[in-house]
């Protein structure tokens, strides 16, 4: 099977049948020569052209235009940082992130990206298109381009938040950033309210008993998989998996809380920071070891906060890994802190609309995401990451 979308008389979107499914790619070339588009050779600038001269369903791709923004220069180059998809810097004013993973629905970006657009949430690059593939069998819509506002000299969190923890906690010179925690809190929760209806959507009790029965999942992958890189760890969880699992079971009593359109993968890697101390949400994928229905399903906003305070913990453990002979309560406090802050300044940004937050459901996405962490890593060939998951363990279960 192979479907095709012409951006432009050399240039191309083919989707291929593959051993994992089908597949994405920009190709480039003319006649029978075609081969894997590379920055330079005005893929991406095919994309801007396309978007800007056509918004239609045709051959089983969609494509719309949101906001056009026009290239100061005819350039492309390659993102200089580890991504799941690849992505470019086009006409040196948007980024081109070609999807290249299996294309599987239903699929959240697109859905979240245009919920965010509508709101006028200005905290996520601004967006200017999408382009859409359909899956034959079940009409589910797939992107298989996403144009953003390129933000220049920005970070993402694994950058900038493990320099202000290092600044923190005396590990480099100079002084101490004022945190990071409230700010943060503010932007996720104005996402939040970006992305809810109002009044929210409920809980269905068929999709709690989904976020259960996949959390538990989640578990026993996670369980295997230490099992084969981490005996210690293993034999730790092990010793509590009844009261891990009995905690997971407890989101299939969720059933009537407010659900809203979740991030789904949010952590401090997502949210970039400019120079001047602005902050931008990025990647509304959803959460990779999550199933593709559940990506795009509604969820409690409890969902994200318990990824982005876990993720905050996080950036604890990868300092204390370099830096093993911080002492261990310094960290702890520092990470208390931050959180803490996180959640004030989350809980100020819903203001009247407090009750999408249900804080009781913290626990048990708060295990989920643990689980998944050792699932990424395991099932990523991520094994240098297996400290992190290996230290909220300890954290959780052998304080």
């Amino acid at each position: 099977m192979a479907d095709e979308l012409r951006l432009d008389a050399a240039h191309a979107i083919r989707v291929t049948e593959s051993d994992i499914g089908a597949r994405a790619e920009p190709v480039t070339g003319s006649g029978d020569d075609w081969a894997r588009s590379t920055p330079g050779d005005g893929a991406g600038l095919a994309v801007l052209h396309r978007l800007r001269n056509r918004t239609a369903v045709e051959d089983g791709f969609r494509v719309a235009m949101h906001a056009w923004v026009a290239p100061d220069a005819e350039s492309e180059r390659a993102m200089g940082v580890d991504q799941t998809h690849a992505s470019w810097v086009v006409g040196g004013r948007v980024v081109v992130k070609w999807m290249t993973e299996p294309l599987v629905g239903p699929h959240p970006a697109a859905d979240r990206l245009r919920r965010l657009a509508h709101a006028g949430y200005a905290e996520s690059p601004a967006l200017v298109g999408v382009i859409e593939w359909r899956e034959p069998d079940t009409g589910h819509w797939v992107p298989v381009v996403i144009v953003q506002e390129y933000l220049p000299g920005t970070q993402d969190g694994w950058a900038w938040a493990l320099d202000d923890a290092r600044h923190a906690l005396g590990l480099l010179p100079g002084p101490a950033d004022p945190g990071f925690g409230t700010e943060l809190g503010a932007v996720i929760g104005r996402m939040h309210l970006a992305l809810a209806e109002d009044p929210p959507a409920r809980m269905t009790t068929e999709l709690a008993r989904r976020h259960a029965d996949e959390a538990i999942a989640a578990l026993d992958r996670a369980a295997q998989l230490l099992e084969r890189h981490d005996r210690e760890s293993y034999g730790l969880l092990s010793d509590h998996r009844t009261e891990v699992q009995k905690v997971l079971s407890g989101l299939a009593d969720a059933a009537g809380a407010p659900v809203l359109p979740v991030h789904g993968d949010l952590h401090v890697g997502q949210v970039l920071r400019s120079d001047d101390g602005r902050y931008a949400v990025v990647d509304f994928d959803g959460n990779p070891t999550s199933p593709p229905d559940l990506r795009a399903a509604p969820a409690p906003a409890a969902r994200d906060v318990a990824q982005m305070l876990a993720s905050v913990e996080n950036v604890e453990h990868v300092v204390r890994h370099y830096a093993p002979d911080l002492p261990d309560a310094d960290g702890r406090a520092w990470t208390a802190g931050e959180q803490a802050a996180f959640l004030d300044g989350y809980r100020r940004a819903l203001g009247s609309r407090g009750d999408l937050f249900d804080e009781a459901l913290l626990p048990a996405y708060d295990w989920e995401q643990v689980c998944r962490e050792i699932v990424y890593a395991g099932e990523r060939d991520f094994a240098e990451w297996f400290y992190v998951p290996a230290a909220q363990l300890r954290r959780r279960l052998a304080p």
